[in-house]
């Protein structure tokens, strides 16, 4: 389930413009404020402008706890975690968008211009009228070659599935040929792989069949994540 949902909610984050960003105040209350998203990794980091001297800065920096929610064509995903404020040049020249000169007059260096990163650590969903909840570490957790997030698959406890890399590229329903290409590789997953996604992958991932990824290119998301989280 949380491959799909993980690409489900990076989806949701990339279109949305803008995020309703909260923090919490010196007496613990929450200030709810809109920021226009400047970048984002999927749902794991976002990056957001502010000013230097302002309420929001002021309050991360007191009290690194916020949360970011994001509403798209009736779905709503709500991100729990720690934000930071950055003033390193290089950071901010790289995320400056022209439109930042009507806030902070002096461009790149004005010294009111900050970024904050916001680092998720828990995930809360509407999706298709269905409520989804889960822990960052349980989608960065690596379980499977090819993407696949068997922790929450449906077929894990009714066949006692081992999954593929415990049961060597041999899951409940026998041999995995994407399984097998990545351990013969060296490969702890198909996302470390310089030909990824290759057909093979492609058909498992954005194919019709019912076992395909819901939305396509989910577990492709996954393992680009993973792949990102072992280079960092």
């Amino acid at each position: 389930m949380y491959t799909d949902i993980f690409k489900q909610a990076s989806d949701i984050v990339d279109v949305c413009e803008v995020g309703y960003f909260s923090t919490l105040d010196e007496n613990g209350y929450p200030n709810v404020a809109t920021r226009s998203r400047v970048k984002s990794n999927g749902i794991m980091e976002i990056y957001f402008s502010t000013d230097t001297s302002g309420n929001m800065a002021s309050s991360i920096l007191r009290n690194a706890k916020s949360s970011v929610c994001f509403r798209a064509d009736g779905d709503n995903i709500s991100l729990v975690g720690k934000s930071e404020i950055i003033t390193d040049m290089a950071v901010k020249k790289a995320l400056w968008l022209d439109w930042f000169i009507d806030h902070f007059p002096s461009g790149i260096e004005d010294p009111e211009y900050c970024v904050i990163k916001f680092t998720t650590e828990r995930v809360s969903m509407w999706v298709d009228r269905k409520v989804y909840k889960f822990g960052i570490d349980e989608i960065t957790e690596i379980t499977s070659r090819c993407g696949l997030m068997c922790n929450s698959c449906d077929f894990k406890e009714p066949n006692d599935c081992k999954g593929c890399i415990a049961s060597n590229g041999n899951p409940f329903y026998g041999k995995c040929p994407i399984a097998h290409c990545a351990q013969e590789k060296g490969l702890m997953h198909c996302g470390q792989c310089d030909e990824m996604p290759c057909d093979n992958l492609k058909d498992y991932s954005c194919g019709d069949s019912e076992h395909s990824d819901h939305p396509k290119g989910a577990r492709l998301d996954v393992l680009r994540m993973w792949a990102q989280q072992l280079n960092d």
